[in-house]
């Protein structure tokens, strides 16, 4: 398929291991920081403050820019690899625990935040003992140094791209998921969420926001059954917003076919600051695909990267009852050279080298913290109730990539088993 205030989870204390016997995995340290860091973003949020804005916040709180920089850092920066060394120690935090109070969060936010703290503090000690051996497992852990130089060549081609096509957006986002259909359960029916956050026209234009298709894993084009999941509005472009993640809430997009995909565009407009759109489609798919497959056959989804932006996510969940418990892979697929297949056989040959790789989310609504789109984490509560399962249901993957290049579709897809004896 193409698309093209976070509440605190429940906590199990962790206990460093007795003497002599295996101390905590690097995992450990990971699952450990993203529940630290939705913590610490929420009391940014209970303090009426935006951690993105590293002086103003530390202005506001009465902390030194030092501190300020590693707490924004902290819950800016997703990938561990490069951040939970720098999370500030207990004496830091305990600076930045009573700035919080004095601007009245709540003292059980406060707790949490401290319990999430000392969860860190004893995952780390056990790990690796001090920070700095921290972060050489962490370096080892990944080519950090090969993903800065490429991400100095996306850039490049991300401002050229801008100038040509005249338009340009912060952030392109997917949420897919994807669950046993309640009318058959040998098929499975997927929530699908995508949109842009800061989108904005450099020319007075239409511009296509999402396309819509499916096929099969050959290429034909397969027929699916779609339900908007905030069903207000007229005609098929606004029934398909949701209105409350939109600004403006009201925008006019119009529907156009071509070939074998359906085009959302939204209509020309004024450009720069002056037309900065926020736009999120949202529908239910209904028996997309079956569940099990006696031959080798996949599950998966696809957004076409026509838009230069500056980041994009792409996020999977999968209900735990599939048993997929990696996330599934991903694929940066050459639509230069390829442009018009959707043969999977031909994935392979097809994809380009990217140093990015999906990473499993923390459970909970906590784990799907997104510092540059605030609001996410709520977007995911209310998807998850429109399609009738707690977010607790699934297991959570999240692929992000700087600067993606425009001309290529990124896809995730999982296997799909065969059935029960």
């Amino acid at each position: 398929m193409d698309s093209s205030v976070v509440r605190s989870p429940v906590r199990v204390p962790y206990t460093a291991p007795p003497r002599g016997e295996r101390g905590a995995s690097l995992e450990d340290v990971i699952t450990a920081f993203h529940l630290a860091r939705a913590e610490v973003a929420t009391l940014f949020s209970a303090a009426g403050l935006d951690p993105t804005k590293t002086r103003e916040s530390a202005r506001e709180l009465g902390i030194n820019r030092g501190l300020g920089w590693r707490l924004s850092r902290m819950v800016r920066e997703s990938d561990p690899s490069v951040a939970a060394s720098d999370v500030p120690g207990s004496q830091s935090m305990a600076r930045f625990f009573e700035a919080c109070r004095q601007r009245g969060a709540p003292e059980n936010a406060i707790a949490a935040a401290i319990a999430a703290l000392d969860r860190f503090e004893a995952a780390l000690s056990s790990c690796s003992g001090d920070r700095k051996t921290l972060a050489m497992l962490m370096a080892n852990r990944r080519d950090t140094g090969g993903r800065t130089e490429t991400d100095k060549v996306r850039r490049t081609l991300f401002e050229g791209a801008c100038g040509v096509w005249g338009v340009q957006a912060q952030t392109r986002f997917v949420t897919v998921f994807v669950f046993p259909s309640p009318d058959d359960p040998g098929m499975l029916d997927a929530g699908h969420v995508t949109g842009f956050v800061g989108f904005r026209r450099l020319s007075a234009k239409p511009w296509p926001l999402s396309y819509e298709a499916v096929h099969k894993s050959s290429g034909a084009v397969a027929p699916f059954i779609k339900e908007p999941l905030d069903p207000v509005g007229a005609g098929e472009g606004k029934l398909q917003l949701m209105k409350r993640y939109c600004s403006p809430p009201d925008m006019d997009v119009q529907v156009v076919m071509g070939g074998d995909y359906k085009r959302f565009e939204l209509a020309a407009g004024p450009v720069g600051n002056e037309g900065l759109t926020t736009c999120v489609f949202g529908t239910r798919l209904r028996s997309l695909y079956p569940r099990y497959s006696a031959t080798p056959d996949t599950a998966g989804f696809m957004v076409l990267m026509s838009t230069p932006v500056e980041r994009v996510l792409f996020d999977m969940f999968v209900h735990r009852d599939l048993g997929v418990t990696t996330p599934p892979r991903a694929q940066l697929l050459d639509r230069l050279g390829f442009p018009h297949s959707n043969d999977e056989s031909q994935f392979d040959r097809q994809s380009l080298q990217v140093p990015e790789a999906p990473e499993l989310l923390p459970d909970g609504l906590a784990g799907t913290l997104c510092p540059y789109i605030p609001w996410y984490s709520k977007l995911v509560e209310d998807v998850t109730a429109r399609v009738g399962h707690s977010i607790d249901e699934f297991v959570g993957s999240r692929f992000e990539m700087r600067y993606p290049p425009i001309s290529t579709t990124l896809s995730r897809r999982f296997d799909l088993k065969p059935g029960p004896a």
